[in-house]
């Protein structure tokens, strides 16, 4: 017993705290819950996609979608904290493709609002659907609503956060910042995602103040192309001085992980070599084609966007090699194999690690600084790539003439213009002496 009477022993905490507490940690603010929903959404096969908020989100987030709907026998599990249909054992997790997995998003969001409504309805039950009533704690409250409703699912979460006075205020007093936090993460979905996902997503975004008219904030018209989806956001001027970007190239596993791996005697799917292609779109390496901010750079791994760290600066530090005075707009989208990174590090899945980060970033920039020694395809056909330690040396091959004109369109060299004029002055000069 410790001073006062209070009893310090250690004890189990009951089940409706620790729901309370583990919930404040899924959802942290206003972009991961809109995050959470809209993933959902693609995961279901949706192909339009319309999230509706409130008040700036303040009053209620409404996320509409067209995908398969919730079957009738997963009702009673469908906000419950750790019901999932994407895995069945942790070995499940290195070789998932959906975005959500761990079964945490509506219990979470039950937990953390006034309330959760959901309207669903699958193919043979519309255009009838089902109002599905949740509690605090994720447990279904009613099923008995119906509406009118074609397939899909609509889910609304009223007043966030509002069981958590601090949280809930320090919302109120910075809505706007987050609000326009939570469209950037939709401007991410909006690109890879809704141009990959389900061949091509439309997705709309709203905002209605309680007195005044519904507002668009971005819409995408479902097209499955990355520069449809960039040009639906900001204009066809905003591709003037943007190329394609397809590039692939091979990182080297480093010797601790395949030792590690030894050691243990697991059965991993690790490999000493492994093979990385990168598609999107970036600015051209020359004078005055970047931003004057990094503010439209998307990276994503296996279409999923992530927080880049090493990645972003190894595209910015390249780029300024050019461009001293501005950033690359970048959209890079990483397709590697899943056992290749650990997408189960953080709440919001946005930090994912990289096995052989540190090899994975010196052949982006080593492959970026030099295209023609690597598959990298711009304007021209690809040419061969080897991106490995200098005791392994690429097969060098011979760039014909349609590689070399895109790898001068790509690369010019900034002062190659008053090269020419000095080497004709010095061409005449000789000729008069």
């Amino acid at each position: 017993m410790s001073d006062g009477g209070r009893d310090n022993s250690i004890r189990a905490i009951d089940a409706h705290s620790v729901h309370h507490i583990t919930s404040g940690q899924v959802v942290i603010d206003l972009q991961s819950a809109v995050k959470e929903l809209v993933e959902n959404s693609f995961d279901a096969g949706a192909t339009a996609v319309e999230v509706r908020f409130q008040n700036y989100g303040l009053k209620s987030i409404e996320v509409i979608d067209n995908g398969a709907g919730i079957a009738p026998r997963d009702y009673e599990g469908i906000a419950l904290k750790h019901y999932t249909s994407k895995l069945s054992s942790f070995e499940d997790v290195s070789r998932i493709h959906t975005f959500g997995f761990r079964g945490e998003a509506l219990s979470s969001l039950s937990a953390l609002s006034d309330g959760l409504t959901i309207v669903t309805a699958t193919a043979s039950e519309a255009p009838m659907g089902t109002v599905l009533e949740i509690d605090g704690n994720g447990r279904l409250k009613n099923q008995k609503g119906k509406v009118a409703r074609q397939r899909g699912t609509t889910v609304t979460v009223t007043n966030l956060f509002r069981p958590l006075p601090v949280r809930r205020k320090e919302l109120e007093r910075n809505i706007k910042r987050e609000f326009q936090k939570a469209l950037n993460i939709l401007h991410a979905y909006a690109l890879v995602p809704c141009s990959k996902e389900n061949k091509g997503v439309r997705l709309t975004v709203t905002n209605q103040m309680e007195k005044g008219r519904k507002v668009v904030q971005l819409k995408t018209d479902g097209t499955p192309s990355l520069r449809a989806s960039a040009t639906a956001l900001w204009g066809t001027r905003a591709l003037d001085n943007v190329t394609d970007l397809d590039l692939s190239f091979d990182v080297e596993t480093e010797k601790s992980v395949l030792r590690r791996q030894s050691q243990t005697g697991a059965d991993s799917e690790i490999s000493p070599i492994t093979p990385v292609r990168a598609q999107g779109l970036v600015s051209k390496f020359v004078i005055g084609a970047g931003r004057t901010t990094s503010d439209r750079q998307y990276f994503f791994i296996n279409g999923r966007p992530y927080n880049a760290g090493k990645v972003q600066k190894a595209f910015n530090e390249v780029y300024r090699t050019f461009n001293v005075n501005q950033a690359p707009f970048v959209i890079a989208d990483f397709v590697l194999p899943t056992h290749a990174c650990d997408i189960n590090v953080s709440p919001d899945k946005r930090t994912i690690f990289l096995h052989s980060e540190n090899n994975f970033v010196l052949a982006l920039k080593c492959m970026i600084r030099n295209p023609s020694r690597k598959r990298f395809r711009l304007h021209g056909r690809p040419t061969m790539l080897t991106s490995t330690p200098s005791s392994r040396r690429p097969i060098k091959r011979k760039r014909n003439r349609r590689d070399k004109l895109s790898y001068h369109h790509l690369h010019p060299h900034p002062h190659s213009a008053d090269r020419k004029i000095a080497i004709g002055r010095r061409q005449l000069e000789t000729h008069d002496q």
